[in-house]
C-alpha cells in the first residue's frame, strides 16, 4: 500500500546541537518573559537531570551550554520557532505572519487572505516525529472567524466545510492541499533555509512520506446474528438485533400551527410519504405506528407550569397503560444555526423532566426538517434513535477485544462567568462494552471542591468497577478526551491500581487535532480504517476515507482522529491494533443516525452529555444523578 503524506515539512538535519543559557533554577524564581523551563543534564552525557532556567539571548546570571537537538524535546522545538521566526523577521515575505500560543504549544500563523467574516490562515508548528525520528514543522490551513460575526454559511465555506454552492464540500481535502501548497509558491524561498552560519538549518519543500497501515473494516451485527457493512441496509434485510416487545404509544407534543407538519411527520414515520428513504416503523423495527396508537397533546404556551403539566399528562398516561410503552414526541421551532447549539430551553426543560421520569423523548425541529425533502431524508434517524430510546438495540460492532468493557470518562465543570474560576466539578462515564452496546450512564463525581471532586472520582470508579455487573469483563478499556486534566487523569490512575482482577489500558482520543494527511489517490483521500504511527503510543486513525471498489467522495471527509495510550493500569499483555480497531469500531455503534457522525461513541457521547448538563444546570431543581440511566437518552 503507497504511503500517507503527513502534514509535516521535515527538516534535511537528523543531528544538530545549538547553544542555549542556561541557570539552575532556585526557589522563588518568578516566571519571566523569554525565559523557559526544562529538565536538562547536569553535565555533557550525564543521565542525571535537574531543572534549569533556559534563555535563548545571554542573560545575566545563564552560562552557556551546548545541547543536542534529542535532549530536550521540548527544548529543541521552541529553538525552532524561534528559528523560524527571527529569519523571517529578516525579510519582506508576502504574508503577514505572528506567533500565537496555544497553552505549551506555539506555532506562527501566515494570514493568507482577509474577509469580512475573518482570516483564512496557514500555520507552522515546530514538531518532532518520533517513529522517523525527524524534526520538522506541521503545516496546516485553518479560519480564524472574526469575533463579532456569527456561525454562518458563509463562515462554513471559507473554513472549507462547505463548496462555494453551500453543499458539503467534498474536495475538502484538494481544497485544503492546494492552499497550502500555493503558499509554498509564495513563502518556500523565504522559509526553506533558517538559521545563520553554523546554524542554518534546511526545511524540505514536500510533505513527508510515511507508511500506512490499515484496520478491519467495521462489521454491524443485526437479528439472528446476521452482519453487513451498512447500517441502514443491515436494519432494512435483517431487522435490529433487538426489538422493543411492547406496544408503543406515540404522543406527539406541539402548538396547533405545527399540526400540517406533525401529520407529514406521521405519514413519513409510517413509511408511506417516502418509502424509498424510509419504509416505515414497522418495517425497519418492527414498531407499529398508526391512528389507533398516537396520540396529541396541545401546547398552549411554553410556561413552566405548562411544560410539567405535559410531562404529568405523558406520565400519567404511561401508568394507565403498564404494559405499553410510551414515547414523547415533540415538534418545535428552534434556531439552530449557532455551533453546539443543540435545542431551546424549552426542551432542555422538558428533556430533564422526561429523563426524571424515566420517559423517552424525542425532539423534531421544524425549522430544520420542515424544509423541502429534509424530512424525507431524515426520518430514518429520528427513528433510529427514538427506538433506541425506548430500549430497542439496533445494531453492535463485531469487536476485537471481548469480554471488554469501554468507559467513556467525561468532564463539565462549571465556571464562574467573571472570574474565570471553576466553581462546579462534574464527571460522569458512559458504559459500554467493545461492541458498542450502551449499558449506563453513571455519575462519579459531583463536588465544589476540587480535592473532594478528585476524591470522589476515584472512589466511585473503584466502587463501579468492582460492582457484581461488571464480573463477567476481564478487561477494562478507558477512552479518555483531550481535555481532560492531569490530576483527573492522575485519580484515575490510582482507581485503576486499586482494581487487581482486571487487565487495563487507558487511551486519550483527541478528535480535533493539529495532525492530518494526504494519500497519492487523485483525490488525495487515505482509505476509510487507515492508521499511522507517530510514536511508540501515539496514532493518527482516518475513521471516513475511500472504500475499495467506491473511491469516489461525495461529502466532506472528517479530519483523522490523534489517539494516545496512556501507561496506565496493569494489563498483563497489550496488542495495540486490537484496541486501536475498537476505538474505530464504536465509530459506527452511533444510534444517532445512519450517518451520523463518524466518532468513537465513548467520547461523542460524553460530549453531547457535557452540553446537556451544561443547560441542565439552569433548570430549578436539577439534580445530577437524575441523569444516571440505562437509556441513550441523549440521542
Amino acid at each position: 500500500m503507497a504511503n500517507i503524506r503527513l502534514n509535516i515539512l521535515p527538516i534535511t538535519e537528523r543531528k544538530f546541537t545549538f547553544s542555549i543559557y542556561r541557570k539552575l533554577k532556585a526557589e522563588g524564581d518568578l516566571k519571566v518573559d523569554n525565559i523557559y523551563q526544562y529538565h536538562l543534564p547536569i553535565e555533557v552525557n550525564s543521565e542525571d537531570r535537574k531543572l534549569y532556567l533556559v534563555s535563548f539571548d545571554p542573560a545575566e546570571g545563564f552560562e552557556e551550554y551546548s545541547t543536542n537537538a534529542t535532549t530536550s524535546i521540548g527544548l529543541t522545538k521552541n529553538y525552532l520557532l524561534k528559528l523560524l521566526f527571527n529569519t523571517l523577521e529578516g525579510k519582506i515575505v508576502p504574508c503577514q505572519f505572528e506567533v500565537k500560543k496555544y497553552f505549551a504549544n506555539q506555532q506562527i500563523e501566515f494570514t493568507i487572505e482577509n474577509y469580512p467574516e475573518g482570516r483564512q490562515v496557514i500555520f507552522l508548528s515546530p514538531y518532532y516525529l518520533e517513529e522517523q525520528q525527524t524534526f520538522g514543522f506541521i503545516i496546516d490551513f485553518k479560519f480564524v472567524k472574526a469575533k463579532e460575526v456569527s456561525f454562518s454559511r458563509d463562515v462554513q465555506t471559507l473554513s472549507l466545510s462547505l463548496d462555494k454552492h453551500g453543499r458539503s464540500n467534498k474536495n475538502y481535502y484538494s481544497d485544503k492541499f492546494e492552499l497550502i501548497n500555493r503558499f509554498l509558491d509564495q513563502m518556500y524561498d523565504d522559509i526553506n533555509v533558517i538559521g545563520y552560519g553554523n546554524n542554518e538549518l534546511h526545511i524540505k519543500r514536500d510533505l513527508i512520506d510515511t507508511p500506512v497501515f490499515q484496520l478491519s473494516k467495521k462489521e454491524y451485527v443485526f437479528s439472528n446474528k446476521n452482519t453487513a457493512n451498512s447500517q441502514f441496509q443491515g436494519i432494512r434485510n435483517y431487522g435490529p438485533l433487538q426489538r422493543i416487545d411492547k406496544e408503543v404509544i406515540f404522543a406527539f407534543i406541539f402548538e396547533d400551527k405545527f399540526k400540517s407538519f406533525a401529520n407529514e411527520l406521521y405519514l413519513s414515520l409510517t413509511g408511506r410519504s417516502n418509502p424509498g428513504t424510509f419504509p416505515g416503523l414497522e418495517q425497519m423495527f418492527g414498531i407499529k405506528i398508526g391512528t389507533n396508537n398516537v396520540k396529541q397533546i396541545k401546547i398552549e404556551d411554553y410556561s413552566e407550569d405548562t411544560l410539567l403539566d405535559i410531562v404529568n399528562n405523558i406520565k400519567t398516561l404511561q401508568n394507565a397503560e403498564p404494559d405499553k410503552k410510551v414515547v414523547g414526541i415533540f415538534i418545535e421551532d428552534c434556531a439552530i444555526d449557532e455551533e453546539d447549539l443543540l435545542a431551546s430551553s424549552h426542551y432542555y426543560f422538558l428533556k430533564y423532566h422526561f429523563i426524571k421520569n424515566n420517559l423517552p423523548l424525542q425532539v423534531v425541529n421544524y425549522r430544520k426538517l420542515g424544509e423541502k425533502n429534509a424530512l424525507k431524508w431524515s426520518t430514518s434517524n429520528v427513528a433510529l434513535a427514538m427506538f433506541a430510546k425506548m430500549g430497542g438495540i439496533p445494531w453492535v460492532v463485531k469487536p476485537s477485544n471481548y469480554n471488554c468493557l469501554i468507559l467513556g470518562v467525561g468532564c463539565s465543570h462549571k465556571r464562574d462567568f467573571e472570574t474565570g474560576s471553576i466553581t462546579k466539578y462534574f464527571a460522569y462515564t458512559v458504559c459500554l462494552d467493545s461492541s458498542g452496546l450502551y449499558k449506563t450512564l453513571e455519575v462519579l463525581a459531583d463536588e465544589t471542591n476540587e480535592t473532594h471532586y478528585l476524591d470522589n472520582l476515584k472512589n466511585n470508579l473503584v466502587q463501579l468497577l468492582s460492582h457484581e455487573r461488571m464480573q463477567d469483563y476481564k478487561t477494562c478499556v478507558l477512552h479518555l478526551p483531550f481535555k481532560i486534566k492531569g490530576s483527573e487523569i492522575e485519580a484515575i490512575s490510582e482507581a485503576i491500581k486499586e482494581i487487581k482482577e482486571l487487565d487495563f489500558a487507558a487511551i486519550k482520543i483527541n478528535l480535533d487535532n493539529k495532525y492530518f494527511g494526504y494519500s497519492f489517490h487523485n483525490t488525495l483521500v487515505p482509505y476509510e480504517s487507515s492508521f499511522v504511527k507517530l510514536s511508540k503510543d501515539e496514532y493518527l486513525i482516518w475513521f471516513e476515507g475511500l472504500l475499495y471498489g467506491k473511491e469516489i467522495v461525495d461529502k466532506r471527509l472528517s479530519n483523522p482522529v490523534h489517539v494516545k495510550f496512556l501507561n496506565l493500569g496493569n494489563q498483563k499483555f497489550f496488542d495495540e491494533r486490537k484496541f486501536l480497531q475498537d476505538v474505530l469500531n464504536l465509530s459506527g455503534a452511533n444510534w444517532r443516525g445512519f450517518n451520523a457522525k463518524s466518532i468513537p461513541i465513548s467520547i461523542y457521547y460524553s460530549q453531547i452529555i457535557a452540553k446537556y448538563t451544561e443547560a441542565f444546570e439552569n433548570i430549578p431543581g436539577y439534580k445530577e444523578d437524575s441523569i444516571s440511566n440505562d437509556k441513550p437518552w441523549f440521542l
